[in-house]
């Protein structure tokens, strides 16, 4: 049961972060639609694979803050200042006028997809702190522990959750695409929004300890 329930938290960790669109559900939902649903779920299935990976990376960095608290404790506070900087730069983001769209790069051989879904995961900086900040607070919780076989099913399950989503994307984006133009226009501002709330609670918490 134990090992049961770090496979469904990974899954529901890694569901509610990439559910939000971003740069990879995206993709694979404009592969689906200018190309074919396997298309977009072979770059998904690549992209899924990295994201794993990050899993992967995040749990063994959140074991050693963990063991070490002080080095936890200084993160806390550099991580306020990222989250400021973070928020800063999506509200720039959203406030600037978009450019022009340049000539996309296309990739003739569809076999690529997979590769291309695990390249462009790999520039996904968020994924590792994600992880890091969501096993952290599970652990606190007492209801997730560190050792091999937990995190083995939770890097499972968030892989599961992973592609879950990006076959929902895959399959149901064509017929809900002129319902999310709001959200995607706004993208940045709502982000910001999340990070800034972030940031203020963080802020807020280090100040009153």
């Amino acid at each position: 049961m134990e090992y049961l329930i770090s496979l469904l938290l990974g899954f529901f960790i890694a569901f509610i972060g990439i559910i939000p669109p971003g740069m990879l559900n995206m993709m694979v939902a404009k592969l689906s639609v200018n190309e074919t649903k396997k298309a977009g779920l072979l770059f998904g299935y690549g992209a899924a694979f990295i994201v794993m990976v990050q899993c992967f990376v995040g749990l063994y960095f959140a074991k050693f803050l963990e063991s070490h608290p002080v080095v936890s404790e200084n993160l806390k506070k550099f991580a306020v200042f990222i989250f400021i900087i973070l928020t800063v730069v999506f509200i720039y983001n959203g406030l600037k006028k978009p450019k022009p769209p340049k000539e996309e790069v296309t990739i003739k051989s569809k076999k690529n997809r997979f590769l291309y879904g695990v390249v462009l995961s790999s520039f996904n900086m968020f994924a590792i702190p994600y992880y890091v900040f969501a096993s952290l607070t599970l652990s606190s919780k007492n209801i997730f522990d560190f050792s091999p076989l937990a995190n083995f099913c939770f890097v499972i399950g968030a892989g599961l959750g992973t592609l879950l989503v990006f076959y929902i994307y895959a399959a149901v984006f064509r017929k809900i695409e002129d319902k999310v133009g709001f959200l995607i226009k706004n993208i940045n501002f709502i982000i910001a929004a999340i990070t800034g709330i972030v940031a203020i609670s963080s802020l807020y918490k280090l100040v009153a300890s």
